[in-house]
């Protein structure tokens, strides 16, 4: 492992562009904001793993997009969407070509949602300890077994990945489970498919309607104030008011938005 900078990006980047690879992984929080905060990420190929802290250094993004961007390497992530979100975020684009491991799991008969620990004990016969999985990574400085942990996280994707493809003897079309994650629309149209994230049993056309359009509102809110969107409208208040917005308490829950629309 080297030290958390961008001393050795660069040399790290002309060895992926030889191996063809990488593994990668991040750490980020998302409490209390709607947009997560990049924490650390972490980078593996065959023979070395880095670790770049955002928060305590200035990472080399032109490096880091050279590796990202870059479709002679493939970028092996496990359970990719939310670490291709955070890159989109930075570049507006996102990387290709992906092998996401908990998707690829599935040509060797593994359900869609296969954790990366389980793989691992399955696969590699090894144990990875998770303990540090839902810690406050913006907290400096990162302790021993903080860093261990992260290290770990990537530090198994590539011999993952290489049993998984040697396992795997058919064809297998995985494309339907990698549309989502690879397609601009779902990280940049959330607020016109926000509506679809809630459980709601429409009764007609209206309440549909209804539902589109506080749904719309209530997450461009959240994005202008990069706050949960639960914290401007609960899930229960978009469905009462998308039943019937002209019933007295709905229209106060209206006015409740529409000040914070406003403000």
């Amino acid at each position: 492992m080297s030290k958390l900078n961008n001393n050795q990006l660069k040399q790290f980047y002309k060895k992926c562009q030889k191996d063809k690879l990488i593994a990668i992984d991040t750490e980020f929080y998302r409490v209390d904001t709607y947009y997560p905060k990049l924490c650390l990420i972490q980078l593996a190929n065959t023979q070395q793993i880095i670790l770049l802290d955002p928060i305590e250094n200035k990472i080399d993004l032109g490096y880091l997009n050279k590796i990202l961007n870059n479709t002679k390497i493939k970028k092996i992530f496990h359970a990719a969407r939310q670490d291709i979100e955070i890159f989109f975020n930075i570049f507006n684009k996102i990387p290709r070509p992906v092998i996401d491991t908990q998707i690829f799991l599935m040509a060797i008969g593994y359900p869609h949602s296969t954790s990366y620990a389980k793989a691992c004990k399955d696969l590699l016969k090894i144990e990875i300890d998770k303990n540090n999985q839902f810690i406050d990574w913006r907290k400096r400085p990162l302790n021993n077994a903080k860093k261990i942990y992260a290290i770990n996280d990537v530090k198994y994707l590539i011999p993952l990945y290489k049993i998984i493809k040697n396992q795997c003897k058919e064809n297998f079309n995985l494309s339907k489970y990698y549309r989502k994650i690879l397609s601009k629309n779902t990280f940049t149209d959330r607020s016109q498919n926000a509506w679809k994230k809630i459980r709601f049993h429409a009764k007609n056309e209206l309440e549909i309607k209804n539902l589109k359009k506080f749904s719309y509102l209530r997450e461009k809110l959240a994005m202008k104030r990069n706050i949960p969107v639960k914290r401007v409208m609960t899930d229960n208040e978009i469905k009462i008011i998308s039943r019937d917005d002209k019933k007295k308490g709905n229209k106060n829950l209206l006015k409740k938005l529409n000040i914070k629309l406003t403000n």
